[in-house]
């Protein structure tokens, strides 16, 4: 800021949230507009399970950095969409498991796909050089915050 007058448009916060949430539009389109009924916030979910298969709600949610709660209600969207199952813990009846269903290891390559083509919209005149720039600014922005 350097003493000069605060514009909130010009704020490094403002600019973050309001990228991000255009972003997360165009995937939720971009899914739409391809037959998937699934939001932004759903495709995190898939995406952790998509990596490690049968985590906890638990995990998920930090991992996603969100409350119980919400997940919860991610998770029992993604199971009337039939993407994800639960199931009882072996170790420990409290706990639920969630595990990807038949339908959601078959789309796993057209939802990669539409998250990548969102990528490459969002980023479209980049280099790789200035994107992989933006990247590391980001990863030390939520270091300074975390």
């Amino acid at each position: 800021m350097n003493g000069k007058q605060y514009f909130l448009n010009d704020s490094l916060g403002y600019k973050l949230f309001h990228a991000s949430r255009l972003m997360n539009s165009r995937l939720n389109r971009n899914f739409k507009e391809n037959g998937f009924n699934l939001t932004y916030e759903q495709w995190q979910i898939l995406t952790r399970l998509y990596e490690r298969d049968g985590q906890t709600q638990n995990d998920l949610a930090a991992q996603n950095e969100r409350d119980q709660a919400s997940v919860s209600r991610l998770i029992d969207n993604l199971v009337k969409r039939g993407y994800v199952k639960r199931e009882v813990h072996l170790s420990d009846r409290r706990v639920n498991k969630i595990s990807l269903t038949a339908e959601a290891q078959r789309v796993q390559k057209d939802l990669e796909a539409l998250a990548k083509k969102t990528i490459a919209q969002a980023s479209d005149g980049l280099s790789e050089k200035e994107l992989a720039q933006i990247l590391s600014a980001l990863d030390k922005i939520r270091s300074n915050l975390a």
